[in-house]
């Protein structure tokens, strides 16, 4: 029975990740100017719930999540953090901050914009292993007809 809730949940999470990606991707027949920061917020949890449901699954499918990372982050980003990885300097996802994935997380998933800095966002969502709030930042940066994640910390 907890499988099959599990296995329901799972997919639930996944058919909304679709909807939000599906939604929010990157089209080349939208206009330059026709985004806003609803967008750019959706564009972010599209991001993050369909890379959150991807790392949680058992065995983890690496070219679906670099698939996804491709998709929503600039190519300078990418290869930066391919880099840190190779030199040994990073272990663990900058992403989300942590070296595991919980798919409990996306209950907690929240994306503001930045009061200031208009392409700084903050990601967060609530660690129940530790019992912290992990906050990530990223800066948003607009790259031909969409926008990408260019910079996480």
């Amino acid at each position: 029975m907890v499988i099959n809730m599990k296995t329901k949940m799972l997919m639930s999470f996944f058919t909304l990740g679709f909807m939000l990606f599906s939604t929010f991707s990157c089209k080349s027949n939208q206009p330059q100017n026709n985004f806003s920061d609803e967008q750019i917020l959706g564009m972010l949890k599209s991001f993050y719930t369909s890379y959150i449901i991807e790392d949680s699954k058992m065995p983890t499918n690496y070219e679906k999540l670099d698939s996804i990372k491709s998709k929503y982050c600039t190519a300078n980003l990418l290869n930066k953090i391919e880099n840190q990885f190779k030199k040994q300097e990073l272990d663990y996802d900058p992403f989300l901050n942590a070296q595991d994935c919980d798919i409990e997380w996306l209950k907690t998933l929240t994306i503001r914009k930045d009061t200031k800095k208009s392409n700084l966002y903050y990601v967060s969502y609530a660690d129940n292993y530790n019992n912290t709030k992990i906050t990530i930042r990223l800066i948003v940066v607009k790259e031909k007809e969409c926008y990408k994640i260019d910079s996480v910390w």
